[in-house]
């Protein structure tokens, strides 16, 4: 039976987290797999959230139409079993899977299912995935196993949008429990199904035994724990009461290797860091401001100081690690304090200013508070006044979601394919984040999704990438090299997204 608890004492959550978690209905054969979480635990509800973790979590227990395989760098079927793209362009079928059984032993996944999720996603007020379907008109039922998604126009990238992140809900479910069916009735069609819940503590999933491609080898049950402190992450780890710690900072991967039985596992990631500034808030809706802005920034001198050179730079919102990429933006801005100081006086500030108010996270990212200290001080040697402010990730998170943060640093995970991400922070109306708009970019995604041509499609984007360089409503600075500390009886796959497909890993 899934198990539901409310925030708990800061005393008995101190007492869990100490004592790590085995879930009461274990057996001593169970393979059980603890592993940190740096996102906040808060929520049930699929559709509530739009962070990578979450997704992750939510495909493997309800199940997701596919989801993109980075080793294979190629979309895979979960509840579909294949895809086609008809009525020239406008419409994607996705026929279902007929040999699963959701994991309370319901029947398997139908269109109606799909059709139902959707219109989770378009109408609840709570929803914050809504910009995955910026592109879809409607999603029509053809037959039981059947379902065309409609696009407003051709799409492209429909299956970058929703693959790895459009869950599938059961619509039995929510009529006979309602939106409670998350926290009461959480079953789904996924390899793992929920078993506990705590907020601000954990999520547990549990393998699902009707998953019809189940892996012995792979944990019987996953414990996220929440431990957002990255000193608790590596001192839990050494303690053997977690498993895998990730986003280890550079500064403690010495830690990791003097630690018996543990071994450090790093990769190239996916997700992009930036510093945000919506041209829609003074100062930075003068471009001039902007780009003095990303010219004061030595990435270099973080990277190296900060980062320990576990980074990978990115000159625009392409990298290495991301489809399309063929090199750097032309326009991307490069440290110059010297030029920021002359764009600034061209602004009207020459002798000082402008006064702006520089939002970070502490603890979600790898050394954030420290990296933005850093750009902080950059900034005011190049004639900004800086206000540096560092709430609670969750609470600027929700910020940001509501596009009330002007600057800030943040990340965008799972950037394979960058046009769900670029739409997303950039096109205009699909996601207040930013707040940039700009009729010329906006007609770019809307041809980069209408093209079906693979080196076409990449460049438009590219193209994309080099009018944001330009006008730099965000700095795009460097892709983390995750880094996890794994126990040496953990096969840790080097995945990018900096999550984990759970039959992927191995437990010896």
């Amino acid at each position: 039976m899934l198990k539901i608890q409310a925030r708990a004492s800061f005393a008995a959550a101190l007492a869990t987290l100490a004592l790590g978690f085995t879930p009461a209905a274990s057996q001593a054969a169970d393979r059980v797999l603890n592993v940190s979480s740096a996102s906040t635990i808060t929520t049930m509800d699929p559709y509530a959230e739009s962070e990578s973790q979450l997704y992750f979590i939510w495909c493997q227990v309800y199940g997701c139409l596919g989801r993109l395989d980075y080793e294979k760098k190629a979309f895979v079927g979960m509840l579909a079993e294949k895809w086609e793209v008809i009525n020239n362009g406008n419409t994607w079928r996705f026929t279902l899977r007929t040999d699963l059984k959701r994991s309370d032993g319901g029947a398997a996944p139908t269109a109606k299912d799909v059709v139902h999720s959707w219109k989770r996603i378009m109408t609840d007020p709570e929803s914050q995935q809504r910009f995955l379907f910026s592109s879809v008109k409607d999603v029509v039922a053809v037959d039981d196993k059947t379902v065309d998604i409609n696009t407003t126009s051709p799409s492209s990238q429909l299956p970058a949008d929703i693959f790895g992140q459009f869950a599938i809900t059961s619509e039995e479910l929510f009529e006979k429990h309602g939106k409670q069916a998350y926290r009461t009735h959480p079953h789904g069609w996924g390899p793992y199904k929920f078993e506990d819940f705590a907020v601000d503590q954990r999520y547990v999933i549990r393998k699902n035994p009707l998953w019809p491609e189940a892996r012995p080898e792979a944990p019987d049950v996953v414990v996220y724990r929440q431990m957002r402190e990255p000193e608790q992450r590596v001192t839990a780890l050494l303690n053997n009461e977690i498993q895998v710690a990730r986003l280890v900072p550079p500064q403690l991967v010495d830690r990791l290797k003097n630690g018996a039985d543990v071994k450090v596992v790093q990769t190239g990631s996916v997700e992009i860091m930036f510093l945000a500034m919506s041209p829609s808030a003074k100062p930075w809706d003068d471009p001039r401001v902007r780009r003095a802005a990303a010219h004061a920034i030595n990435r270099d001198a973080i990277m190296q100081r900060l980062l320990l050179g576990y980074a990978d730079p990115l000159n625009g919102p392409l990298g290495p690690n991301q489809f399309c990429y063929q090199g750097d933006a032309k326009s991307a801005a490069r440290y110059d304090v010297q030029k920021a100081k002359a764009l600034l006086a061209e602004a009207g500030y020459a002798n000082g200013g402008p006064e702006i108010e520089y939002y970070s996270s502490t603890g979600r990212y790898i050394s954030d508070r420290q990296i933005s200290e850093a750009i902080a001080q950059m900034l005011t040697q190049a004639g900004f006044k800086v206000t540096l402010k560092t709430p609670e990730w969750a609470n600027l998170w929700a910020d940001v979601r509501n596009g009330k943060v002007p600057m800030y640093y943040m990340g965008r995970g799972q950037v394979a394919d960058p046009a769900v991400a670029l739409s997303q922070y950039f096109e205009t109306g699909v996601s207040p984040r930013i707040k940039y708009s700009n009729p010329d970019v906006d007609a770019l995604f809307q041809k980069a999704r209408a093209s079906f041509e693979p080196e076409k499609r990449c460049e438009i984007l590219r193209q994309v990438s080099e009018k944001l360089a330009e006008e730099a409503p965000a700095q795009f600075l460097w892709s983390h090299r995750l880094i996890n500390g794994v126990r040496s009886n953990i096969e840790w796959p080097n995945d990018p997204s900096g999550e984990a497909w759970w039959l992927d890993v191995k437990m010896r």
